[in-house]
């Protein structure tokens, strides 16, 4: 068995719940995450020179997972803009309404590709701005924009009072203040 082989191994036995939860975040939807998860261990492994340890792996495959839902993302956009010219759209049911939800999957769902990627990077990883914007590839203010707009949106649709917010942020400062930055 080949060294890699053998971080395969571990990685799918101790770090596959782990990563079907990391990919669970960015799209909200257990089969897709694990569809994720499989294709990304696939992807990342394929083409397995220097993995030498899990942990290492890990990182690859996280990388992966994000860089496959957003292009996946890109793709459903693209489909979803030139639908029309394949079919006529159907009508849609006079009775279907927006249901608001105040879980927090369901507000993840409401954000942005973009968005989502850098919420799950900041406070799922806890990955400073920089890093996050090394990460996907985007500027520092870029990121700053998408986690503004999606703490404000999570905001209006979890009803957050920004007096709560406040007091949990300083906590969060308080806790870890090493790996966040302004």
């Amino acid at each position: 068995m080949t060294a890699w082989e053998g971080v395969l191994e571990r990685l799918v036995v101790e770090r596959r719940s782990t990563l079907v939860g990391y990919a669970f975040v960015l799209c909200a939807d257990r089969a897709a995450a694990e569809d994720l998860v499989h294709d990304a261990i696939i992807r990342t492994f394929s083409r397995a020179t220097g993995l030498k340890d899990v942990a290492h792996a890990e990182g690859y495959v996280k990388r992966t997972i994000r860089t496959q839902y957003l292009n996946g993302r890109r793709h459903d956009a693209v489909l979803r803009r030139k639908r029309h010219l394949l079919v006529a759209a159907p009508a849609a049911a006079a009775d279907v309404g927006v249901v608001e939800q105040a879980d927090l999957r369901a507000a993840l769902a409401e954000l942005r590709p973009q968005e989502r990627a850098c919420v799950l990077l900041r406070f799922y990883d806890g990955l400073a701005l920089a890093e996050i914007a090394a990460e996907l590839q985007i500027g520092v203010g870029t990121v700053k924009r998408y986690l503004f707009n999606a703490t404000r949106r999570l905001r209006g649709i979890l009803e957050v009072d920004d007096a709560d917010l406040e007091v949990e942020t300083m906590s969060a400062r308080v806790t870890s203040p090493e790996r966040r930055t302004r």
